[in-house]
């Protein structure tokens, strides 16, 4: 098995990379790769106070769904474009990111947030976009008939 289909850009991972939401609209975000360093790190900090909580098992579930909603927005879901509520735009910030991954009703963004965030081929785009052009640019002229595949 060739383990380059796990390498990612850990640049990627923690600059993060525009991805669009949904086929429907336009919108788009800018994730970070859940799991990155600063996303470590952050969670850590964070949850450092609640450590013998979190060894007994008796932390609150809303304790660690506040601090998850919290590290999400400071480290992974890190801009937006397109996104509106009813006709009005809506403007990034930290703040707002923070406060729709914490509302309820938005419970189903935050799902997406994370899943996207969790999509290795997100993180390897550029190397395989480079890799098709490279491909194509080397196959132009070729008279051998075989398919490629690009891994």
């Amino acid at each position: 098995m060739d383990l380059s289909r796990f390498k990612t850009d850990t640049s990627l991972e923690d600059e993060g990379v525009w991805t669009t939401i949904d086929a429907t609209s336009d919108a788009q975000i800018r994730i970070a790769r859940i799991g990155n360093r600063r996303y470590r790190e952050t969670m850590a900090r964070r949850l450092k106070p609640y450590r013998r909580a979190l060894r007994a098992g008796t932390l609150d579930e809303s304790v660690t769904e506040r601090i998850t909603a919290e590290v999400l927005a400071e480290t992974v879901l890190l801009d937006w474009r397109g996104l509106t509520v009813g006709d009005a735009q809506l403007p990034y910030s930290r703040d707002k990111a923070r406060e729709l991954l914490l509302d309820p009703a938005y419970r189903d963004f935050r799902d997406l947030v994370v899943e996207l965030a969790g999509e290795l081929d997100l993180f390897r785009e550029r190397d395989l976009e480079d890799a098709e052009k490279n491909f194509a640019t080397s196959s132009a002229g070729s008279s051998t008939g075989g398919t490629g595949s690009i891994s």
